[in-house]
């Protein structure tokens, strides 16, 4: 028995994968457009790709969200 209790279960299989995708979209996205600003000073070309491959990764996990929450059980 854990000392914390999950009060939020999903038991629908496609629930949980779209929601292990909006996780991964939206932090990776922001690793990504972190690292860019960081890189920016050493390597401008990476800190660009890294820019607009994380931009569309935040994004896409806002849309799976959206998705998400008008999908029926």
């Amino acid at each position: 028995m854990s000392l914390i209790k999950s009060h939020y279960k999903v038991d629908n299989p496609r629930f949980k994968r779209i929601q292990r995708w909006v996780w991964i979209c939206i932090y990776g996205g922001l690793l990504l457009l972190t690292l860019s600003h960081f890189v920016q000073a050493m390597d401008a070309v990476l800190a660009d790709w890294a820019f607009w491959l994380g931009l569309p990764l935040v994004v896409l996990g806002c849309v799976l969200i959206y998705v998400r929450s008008r999908m029926e059980e």
